[in-house]
């Protein structure tokens, strides 16, 4: 017998879960990785969102409900830098040891075969 977590009784809300992701990956973000700004940061496809941080900030931000035609439960992140995560539309990414410049995290809907991908370009600045 299988124990299926979404219906046991302890079973974590979203909100504490995201919580919880945010603050562990706080801490992982305290590691040096040595990650580089994307190399083009001037062009940006449709669906695009753009944020602004300073270097040791940790970004969480909700995405959108749409993107392109689709309405999106939970994303799926395609490409981002390291410790970088999304729970259902929650993206969280602790910029601590970041170079100043702008980041690209891709992004798709946890579907089947998506068909429409979302941007979040992160401007990240030494004074935010």
């Amino acid at each position: 017998m299988m124990l299926n977590i979404f219906v046991h009784p302890r079973y974590v809300p979203v909100r504490t879960a995201v919580a919880a992701f945010s603050c562990w990956m706080a801490l992982l973000g305290a590691m040096s990785y040595g990650i580089q700004p994307s190399p083009s940061p001037g062009v940006a496809p449709a669906d695009t969102m753009r944020v602004s941080l300073a270097t040791g900030e940790v970004l969480t931000t909700m995405l959108p409900e749409t993107v392109g035609e689709t309405t999106v439960e939970r994303y799926r992140l395609v490409e981002g830098p390291p410790f970088s995560g999304v729970a259902r539309r929650s993206l969280v990414w602790p910029a601590a040891n970041a170079d100043p410049g702008t980041y690209n995290l891709v992004l798709v809907p946890a579907t089947e075969s998506p068909t429409d991908t979302l941007v979040v370009q992160v401007q990240v600045d030494t004074n935010g």
